[in-house]
């Protein structure tokens, strides 16, 4: 296995992760290879594998960095917005969420494919923290309020389920505003629980 200094580390990851995303928006993450990445990254191959276990679990690291970008808009969101009702405050933030994903084009190309792709390439403990970091974004809900009727990775799992059902709509390309809103709606009203 290589060995790099910390500055090296953070130089490579960090060309992994531009080129990774450059690759995966321009082709798709089943057509690009770990070669491409390494020939883009301008690393070795044996390096790639230092910091990812495969393709698939970097493309997941770039998807994890844009929710980072979503969470801290999502803050700005809630600090400007807590005034509202916690039912009507957890459906507004996942439409704002929903709507941030239309800046970071890697988000709008994980449609139900490329999850169902991910989710049979990647190893349990990272699709596992992918829901733990949905969970955290869950907890700001918390914070301003919002009583959830069910455990957090519940909450997240059932709210991935949706996305996934919204980016599935979306892809059909024609208005789907009514259900989506339908499926948010009865999702929120079993998930958040009335303030007493």
């Amino acid at each position: 296995m290589p060995r790099f200094s910390d500055a090296e580390k953070e130089i490579i990851k960090g060309k992994l992760l531009a080129e990774g995303e450059r690759l995966f928006v321009s082709y798709g993450v089943k057509k690009v290879t770990v070669d491409d990445l390494v020939q883009a990254a301008g690393i070795a191959k044996g390096s790639f594998y230092a910091f990812y276990t495969n393709k698939e679990h970097l493309y997941m690291d770039i998807i994890e960095q844009c929710q980072m970008k979503l969470w801290q808009e999502l803050d700005d969101f809630l600090e400007n917005h807590n005034d509202l009702k916690p039912k009507e405050l957890t459906k507004q933030s996942f439409c704002q969420m929903l709507n941030g994903v239309k800046d970071y084009p890697i988000l709008v190309k994980t449609d139900s494919s490329v999850i169902s792709y991910l989710q049979r390439k990647l190893p349990q403990d990272v699709l596992a923290a992918h829901v733990f970091e949905d969970s955290k974004a869950l907890a700001k809900l918390q914070e301003y309020g919002v009583l959830f009727a069910y455990e957090l990775p519940v909450v997240a799992k059932a709210l991935q389920a949706l996305y996934v059902a919204i980016a599935y709509l979306q892809q059909e390309g024609s208005d789907h505003d009514g259900v989506i809103n339908l499926m948010l709606d009865s999702l929120i009203e079993q998930i958040v629980r009335d303030n007493p």
